[in-house]
């Protein structure tokens, strides 16, 4: 399983309520997909379309999240080279 360089990474949601945004208040919750989630689904439907058909479901899911991962990894370090 890939790991971040911060425990939370990913996690963060893919697309946040900006503060002043209509109908959030400091006390909005918000749900939906986080990075991590968004990053990896978009994946998969490429790996469906381009992988073999020698390949599991599972093994193409599988790549989909350690490359998703591998993305995040990327954008943090470029994001740490910029500060």
């Amino acid at each position: 399983m890939s790991q971040f360089p911060k425990p939370d990474a990913g996690n963060d949601s893919a697309f946040p309520l900006l503060p002043g945004a209509p109908g959030v208040t400091s006390d909005t919750e918000v749900r939906g997909l986080t990075k991590r989630e968004y990053f990896a689904v978009h994946l998969f439907e490429a790996v469906v379309a381009k992988l073999s058909v020698n390949c599991t479901l599972q093994d193409k899911a599988n790549y989909a999240v350690e490359a998703a991962d591998a993305l995040l990894r990327a954008l943090q370090a470029d994001a740490g080279n910029r500060s």
